[in-house]
């Protein structure tokens, strides 16, 4: 008989663990990212649309077909339309600035120079590099104005 309680409190608590665990992921991969990019689109800056857990991967994927290598010197030396020409296609569709995704992380990705050079010299010191960014390349990196966050990234980059 007390064999039977101990079991049953043990699976309630298994089963509240489960549940609880769910609901944790579905917020953090799926409800928050939305209600981010509600946001956006209420500021008018719009995206391709994501697919859930993985953003805009598949997309990316498809449109880097490719290419044959060529010999010589090549037509075009620009170099960000042959690595990511989904960048070039999703701005003529979405305008300078639009949103994309990358799993559950949502990209702003800004076009004009005034307007990013108005988001680094006068937003807070909290808006700033991923803290993976410093942990995981720090060391390739250094404390650079590529990895630098807070009162030391303005020294580095906000002068």
């Amino acid at each position: 008989m007390e064999g039977q309680v101990v079991l049953k409190v043990l699976v309630s608590i298994a089963v509240v663990g489960i549940v609880g665990l769910f609901i944790r992921l579905y917020s953090a991969l799926v409800a928050k990212p939305k209600k981010l990019q509600a946001a956006l689109r209420k500021q008018g800056i719009t995206g391709p649309p994501p697919t859930i857990l993985l953003g805009n991967i598949l997309e990316i994927k498809k449109s880097r077909t490719p290419k044959p290598p060529t010999c010589g010197a090549p037509e075009n030396h620009d170099c960000a339309n042959v690595l990511f020409p989904f960048f070039e296609k999703w701005q003529k569709q979405y305008g300078e600035k639009f949103m994309f995704s990358l799993g559950n992380t949502l990209i702003l990705e800004l076009t004009q120079p005034d307007m990013v050079r108005e988001i680094t010299t006068c937003t807070s010191l909290d808006l700033g590099k991923p803290s993976y960014q410093a942990k995981e390349r720090g060391s390739l990196l250094g404390q650079g104005i590529l990895t630098s966050n807070g009162p030391f990234g303005l020294t580095k980059g906000k002068s």
